[in-house]
This record gives C-alpha cells, sequence and structure tokens, in this order.
C-alpha cells in the first residue's frame, strides 16, 4: 500500500488537493488491495490444483477468477491513473501561477529596496526630511521612512515564506509524476501477465475440448452425490419444521414467517432478523483464504457448449488444514456423514440455515450453540487430487435456497 496512501498524502498537505481527491485515491488504494488479494489467492490455488479430469473444470474457473480480479486490478489503476493525471495538471498549474506571482512580487520588493537604498543614502535621507515645509510634514516624512522600512522586512519574511511553499508544491509534482509513472509501469507489466493468463486459459479449454465426454460423465457422477446431499438437508429441514409447528401448538409465541416454515421462539425472530440485516456482511466460512471454484446455480461455458453445471450452494478451494467456520451465532441443527461429502453441520440462525459439507473431522454436535467464527471441524484433504480442499457451504431460509455469494462478504 505504499505508494498512494503515504506519497498522495504528502502531496495533500503539501499542495492542497481537496480532501475528495485525497479520499477518492485512498479508496481506489484499498479496491486495488482487495484486487490484488484475489490475484494472489486464485494463483496460489491454481497452482496447487493437480489436473485431473475431476479437477480441470475447477481450474478453468480459478482461472477465470484470476483473470477477473487481474482485469478489476486493471481497471483501479487506469482510474487512479486519471485521478493522477487530473491533479498533476491542478499542481502544475497552481505552482505555475505561485510562481509567477512570486517573480512579480520579488521584482517589486528588489524595485523597493533600490529606492529604499537611494533614500537611506545619509545626504538624500536628510535631504528627503530638510525639504519639507514645516515640522509636521518633517514628522510625517520620518514616519513614512521608518514605516516603510518596516514594511521591507515584512516583504523579505513573506517572499521567504513563500518561496518554501513553491518549493513544497514543487516537489508535490514531482511526487505526483513519480507515482503516475509507477502506476503507468505496473499498468503495462498487469496487461503483459493478463495476455498470458487468457492464452493459459485458451490452451485448457483446447485441452477440455478434447475431454468434453469424461467431463460430462463425471459431472453426472458429482451431481447424483449432490442431490443425495440436498435431499438429506431437506429431509432435515421439513422434519425440524415438523417439530416446530408441534411445539408452536403447545407455545403461541411460536410462530413462522412463512406458511409451512420453521415456528420460531421470541429469541428465534430476533436471531433470524439481526441474521437478516447482515447480507454481503457475513464472513467468510473458512479459517484461511479461499477462492470459489463453484457458483451458485445454473453455470454455463460458453467455451465448452455441452458442459454445464447446477449447484445449490458453493464450493470454496482453500490451503490444506483450513477449518469451516460458523458464519454468525446459531445453534447446530444437525450433524451427518454422506458419501461423497464426508460430513457435514447445518447450524441453525432463526429460520436461516447455514451448511457446511465436506468436512473431515467435526468439532461440534447438534443442539451445540456456536459464536460467529467457531470452528466447526476440519475440512476433508483429498490426496488424490493434490491435496484438494474444498468446503461446499449452502445457505437456506426456512425452505428457500439463498445465493451464499450474495451474503458473504468477500
Amino acid at each position: 500500500m505504499r505508494p498512494f496512501l503515504l506519497a498522495l498524502l504528502a502531496c495533500l498537505l503539501a499542495s492542497g488537493l481537496s480532501a475528495q481527491t485525497s479520499k477518492r485515491l485512498t479508496d481506489l488504494e484499498q479496491k486495488r488491495k482487495a484486487a490484488l488479494e484475489r490475484i494472489e489467492t486464485a494463483s496460489r490455488e491454481l497452482n496447487k490444483t493437480k489436473t485431473t479430469t475431476k479437477n480441470t473444470l475447477i481450474k478453468l474457473n480459478v482461472l477465470n477468477d484470476q483473470i477477473k480480479a487481474r482485469e478489476s486490478f486493471l481497471n483501479v489503476l487506469n482510474k487512479e491513473l486519471r485521478t493522477l493525471d487530473g491533479e498533476v495538471s491542478e499542481t502544475k498549474a497552481a505552482y505555475e501561477e505561485q510562481s509567477r506571482r512570486l517573480s512579480i512580487k520579488k521584482d517589486g520588493y528588489a524595485r523597493s529596496l533600490r529606492l529604499m537604498s537611494k533614500r537611506n543614502k545619509s545626504e538624500d535621507r536628510w535631504m528627503f526630511l530638510l525639504s519639507s515645509s514645516d515640522l509636521a510634514q518633517m514628522t510625517r516624512r520620518m514616519r513614512y521612512l521608518s514605516e516603510y522600512a518596516d514594511f521591507q522586512k515584512v516583504q523579505a519574511v513573506e517572499i521567504t515564506r513563500k518561496q518554501a511553499e513553491l518549493n513544497e508544491k514543487r516537489l508535490a509534482l514531482e511526487r505526483a509524476y513519480r507515482e503516475k509513472e509507477a502506476v503507468k509501469r505496473k499498468e503495462v507489466q498487469e496487461t503483459t501477465i493478463l495476455a498470458r493468463e487468457k492464452k493459459q486459459k485458451d490452451a485448457l479449454v483446447s485441452t477440455l475440448k478434447k475431454q468434453e465426454k469424461s467431463l460430462t460423465a463425471e459431472m453426472q457422477r458429482q451431481k447424483k452425490l449432490a442431490d443425495q446431499l440436498n435431499r438429506q438437508i431437506e429431509n432435515i429441514i421439513a422434519e425440524e419444521a415438523r417439530k416446530a409447528a408441534a411445539a408452536a401448538a403447545k407455545d403461541k409465541n411460536r410462530t413462522a414467517a412463512v406458511k409451512g416454515g420453521y415456528a420460531m421462539t421470541e429469541a428465534e425472530k430476533k436471531l433470524s432478523g439481526d441474521f437478516g440485516k447482515l447480507q454481503g456482511q457475513l464472513p467468510y466460512p473458512l479459517s484461511k483464504p479461499g477462492v470459489i471454484v463453484v457458483h451458485y446455480g445454473e453455470q454455463k461455458f460458453h467455451e465448452l457448449k455441452h458442459v454445464q453445471n447446477s449447484s445449490k450452494g458453493i464450493d470454496i478451494k482453500t490451503g490444506a488444514g483450513a477449518e469451516a467456520l460458523a458464519i454468525y451465532n446459531g445453534v447446530v441443527s444437525k450433524v451427518f456423514a454422506l458419501p461423497g461429502f464426508n460430513n457435514s453441520v447445518i447450524v441453525r440462525h432463526g429460520n436461516y440455515l447455514s451448511v457446511y459439507a465436506n468436512l473431515e473431522s467435526i468439532h461440534v454436535k447438534a443442539g451445540d450453540k456456536v459464536k460467529t467464527g467457531q470452528s466447526l471441524g476440519k475440512i476433508f484433504i483429498d490426496e488424490a487430487q493434490g491435496n484438494q480442499t474444498i468446503l461446499h457451504f449452502q445457505l437456506w431460509k426456512d425452505t428457500q435456497r439463498l445465493n451464499p455469494e450474495l451474503w458473504i462478504h468477500k
């Protein structure tokens, strides 16, 4: 974060940049940092992804995410360049105008010094005073000479101060120029890397086209496993709704938000309300950085006409040893195991539910109260796929599936 926050805030102090411009540059720097973190995470996971039939689409998704992040990074750089261009122009104009005014002030000061020097000659000074018509005029002339001398001293101090300000503006302008050139060089560098990544993607797509038949078979196999998981989740939700409805028959304070939904207690209603306010702000359900390799909903690959995917949640690839973390306060609703997804945990947050699947070991049990960020279990490490570590994550509200990407903060 070195260049902009330090150098451009220095420019703000030295050259009087607007607070609005300074904030814009700081915001852009934060966006640049976020994009760079996405690039680094995607690059790290891409390098760790073993090339197998099972992983080729994952690799394509990671590469696509990396390309998007780099394009976002370049877009931020371009905005920074435009902002810097404007500030360089404004600072340069201010510098030139102040330089012109200082030059005029110096010329005037030099003329007045010559005049004062002439009048300060002993004979000229006495002649000026003795030529007064009366004592009152002589007194006024003496006061004038004294005040004029004081004025010249003030002017000398003012010129020195203005010169220092001008030097600061010059330094600020030089810094802005250097920053602009640094961003330009970075832009060229990132454009080159982007072109290389796109070539890498083209090569991968070419390989995938030759494997479409085996890819389709692998995706059908994974779809069967996913369908089993989704049926299990639906059954658990339905069973809990029935139990809650039975409890509501005895407790009129328990009500469901929708017909056939989960009947909540007053405490659960508050928890649900608080959860609902956090759309887009919920934390990542991982203890390590990760990249989404399977997105929610229908996913088509325009490069592969006959290959498409449908997911009720998202798959997040992360580092080996990562743990699944609760995205919010809640109660563990169910812990279960299924082929293809190993162990799974469902956490209830009022009438919202979060699902964490493909866990190797579990740290909680049904009925446990959990806090935001608490570890639920260690994510399964697939040694056969090069220690690949992927969390399958889903989000529900009653019987309605939600897109997790709209809820978790990236």
